[in-house]
């Protein structure tokens, strides 16, 4: 009797304990993932004495990791984790985290790791100091997170934009992404009149303003500012008067000193269609379009005087010369010819006096 029930017993609890193996058999590769991140906890591994939570913080990154990959991605996870310096990305990045910002930073880590993956640890590792950058991001909508996460990553581009970042906050991610290459760098140029720039700017006129920023960048406070604001009041006219610039004087740098006191003194006529040129001592002055017409007509009749005194006067006189050297010769041969003729007539007129006095 006794053995019946024992093994009935038995019967019933193997399908149970079955099932618990099972369960244990998926999630094997997980717990394998996270053991590997285990040597973290080693004392060689660890930061510093001050940092002591670090690989708990360590491990709760690991295990986000994890968690972005899922169950579906345990072999790239481990890859990552083990064979592609996942290991040391993780252990940077925590411990940078809780020393900065402590446990509340680590979760935060964490969080975007389990939603971006290794290219928010990415992202963060670019950074010269993680929290400001944790700060920035937790202001944006998710899908601008992504996208601001996968533009840090983005290796040397990626620390620049972090530096900025950093710096001058979340404005900076917002301008990167509404114009991506170039809005970072406005921001980083001009700070925060940059990034309110960024916003009323299209993307073909922040392009146009990014082309001149390290010109605008080594001008005086007040120019720059000055320039700015044109930009801030009429994008349009003043993107169009660098255009015409640039194509009228290949190679020249718009914003100097000089150029930009005579923009900033005539604003009226520069953005109303009136164009800078450089007078013989290469100083910039503003001429209006008849103007630019009447200094075309003059050089134009320059050119001519030039190539008149240069090429046609000599080869006028040339010919010139040629023509009375020819002249000469053609009289004095016609008076060559005269003589003899009256010569002749004279000896046989001579001949026939003779003659008829005999």
């Amino acid at each position: 009797m006794t053995q019946t029930t024992s093994r009935r017993s038995i019967n019933r609890t193997m399908p149970q304990a079955s099932r618990q193996a099972s369960g244990l058999g998926v999630n094997t590769k997980l717990i394998a993932i996270l053991l590997t991140t285990l040597t973290l906890l080693a004392p060689g591994n660890l930061p510093s004495a001050n940092a002591a939570p670090v690989p708990a913080v360590s491990t709760s990154v690991a295990k986000a990791v994890a968690k972005f990959f899922g169950k579906e991605g345990v072999e790239e996870a481990s890859e990552f984790l083990a064979k592609k310096g996942g290991r040391e990305l993780v252990e940077r990045v925590s411990s940078a985290a809780a020393r900065e910002g402590g446990e509340e930073a680590v979760e935060q880590v964490a969080l975007l790791t389990s939603k971006y993956g290794p290219e928010a640890l990415a992202a963060l590792d670019n950074a010269p100091s993680i929290a400001p950058l944790l700060s920035a991001v937790s202001e944006l909508s998710e899908t601008q997170a992504k996208s601001a996460l996968a533009r840090l990553a983005a290796g040397t581009t990626g620390k620049e934009l972090a530096e900025t970042v950093v710096k001058h906050g979340s404005s900076a991610l917002r301008s990167e992404l509404l114009h991506p290459g170039v809005g970072g760098m406005l921001v980083r140029v001009f700070g925060e009149e940059g990034a309110e720039l960024a916003t009323s700017l299209t993307s073909k006129q922040a392009i146009a303003m990014g082309r001149h920023a390290d010109e605008l960048a080594q001008l005086p406070i007040t120019q720059r500012n000055g320039i700015l604001s044109l930009m801030r009041n009429d994008a349009e006219r003043m993107v169009g008067f660098m255009g015409r610039f640039v194509e009228a004087n290949p190679g020249k740098t718009l914003f100097t000193a000089a150029t930009t006191t005579v923009i900033l003194a005539e604003p009226d006529r520069i953005l109303g269609g009136e164009e800078i040129v450089f007078d013989a001592d290469g100083n910039p002055i503003v001429v209006s379009k008849s103007g630019i017409a009447g200094r075309t007509l003059q050089a134009g009749g320059e050119a001519v005087a030039h190539a008149s005194t240069n090429y046609l006067r000599p080869l006028f006189l040339t010919v010139l010369a040629f023509i009375s050297v020819f002249a000469t010769l053609w009289i004095a041969l016609k008076l060559m010819h005269i003589n003899r003729r009256e010569k002749l007539k004279t000896a046989m007129l001579q001949e026939k006096t003779t003659k008829h006095l005999e």
